[in-house]
């Protein structure tokens, strides 16, 4: 698929989204949110600059917040250990989307320890940041997770996006110049801490885990 068709295809389903809302009477917002943008800037660098307003020192993942179809979704974790995006059953069903846009997916998802998940299909569904708009191609995952969707590498390579979680931020280039799009710090954390509250409540602990029998 050449970038012009794939711009194509963008556009006939964000209008093809938009259709199915307004014929449903959903309501949604069309504006863009706000991103940082450096204009005239046309080299993607990180410096001390880029860490005014971060909290640090940090050891947080990039979280950020971003249109997915015609609603603002939080959350995002940006992951480029991931080859690919995924997106949680429960936020799918808070966004409303016809049960139509979902296709059929056969390819196993290999976890970090080897676990093997299957997916219930796959979606494709516009990912706008600042004035730029990709159709992204999201796993439906129907799992708990404290994060609604995981953009991975293929986003991030379709946008053209150098991240940097030292900064907590990611860069890509625009017409105008270098767009900033900021992480949210405090979901981050947020989601790390309610991970870390179900771990604490399981009935496995890290004792338990690292406990290695003597002999």
């Amino acid at each position: 698929m050449t970038k012009r068709s794939s711009e194509d295809e963008t556009g006939r389903k964000l209008r093809q989204l938009k259709e199915w809302y307004l014929t449903n009477h959903i309501d949604f917002v069309s504006d863009n949110g706000e991103e940082i943008r450096e204009i005239g800037c046309t080299k993607i660098e990180f410096s001390a600059v880029n860490m005014i307003g971060v909290y640090a020192p940090h050891n947080d993942v990039i979280v950020i917040i971003s249109w997915i179809g015609m609603f603002r979704v939080h959350r995002i974790l940006v992951d480029t250990g991931s080859s690919m995006s995924v997106l949680f059953s429960r936020a799918y069903s808070s966004m409303n989307l016809p049960h139509e846009l979902i296709e059929e997916d056969e390819n196993p998802i290999i976890g970090f320890s080897g676990e093997v998940t299957k997916a219930i299909g796959k979606v494709k569904i516009p990912v706008t940041v600042a004035d730029k708009s990709v159709l992204g191609n999201f796993l439906l995952l129907d799992c708990k997770a404290h994060y609604n969707p995981i953009v991975g590498r293929e986003w991030l390579h379709e946008i053209c996006a150098v991240t940097s979680s030292y900064h907590q931020c990611l860069k890509f280039l625009s017409p105008k110049g270098v767009v900033k799009v900021m992480s949210d710090q405090m979901a981050a954390h947020k989601c790390h801490e309610s991970a870390m509250d179900e771990y604490k409540k399981s009935e496995v602990s890290g004792n338990q885990i690292m406990r290695v029998e003597q002999k």
